[in-house]
């Protein structure tokens, strides 16, 4: 798991197929619902405290009437705005595309729960800075030249 959340490449087809299902939906005018990890999302003017503490750590955001209308989209992004709270508070808010765990569509039957048409579990997992990664790879080059013996006169 480790590995793929570190492939540039896997991220970058994650992200491609995120933002095609989502393209398509908002080309077709079909509402939906996004599951987000909440620490990626951001909102434009900020929300208040007593509100943002109110979202879980994967918090649904149901995409229909103006806030559907005010859908944006990028490579990276998804914005739209929204009232939160009971006395909606508007805010723009943008939702980077490798935070959305689940795209679904409402089940209007009543009968059983909406339909999960995209799932993106990395989204769960704490996300690794560029510079992580690269001190990750000189740490284990530097271990892999140090555990040939010949190489310890490099040991500083």
């Amino acid at each position: 798991m480790e590995i793929l959340l570190k492939d540039k490449k896997f991220q970058a087809m994650k992200e491609k197929h995120c933002y095609e299902i989502l393209e398509h939906l908002i080309r077709k005018k079909i509402s939906f619902s996004i599951l987000c990890n909440i620490e990626c999302v951001k909102f434009e003017p900020s929300l208040p405290q007593e509100i943002r503490n109110a979202f879980s750590e994967l918090t649904l955001f149901i995409l229909a009437g103006y806030t559907f209308e005010s859908l944006e989209l990028d490579g990276k992004n998804l914005y739209f705005e929204a009232g939160f709270g009971e006395e909606n508070v508007g805010s723009f808010v943008t939702s980077p595309l490798d935070s959305i765990v689940q795209i679904l569509l409402p089940n209007h039957d009543g009968l059983q729960s909406d339909f999960c048409i995209y799932m993106n579990l990395f989204a769960t997992f704490p996300k690794i800075k560029p510079s992580q990664m690269e001190e990750e790879g000189i740490n284990s080059s530097m271990q892999a030249l140090l555990a040939n013996p010949k190489n310890k006169k490099f040991k500083k």
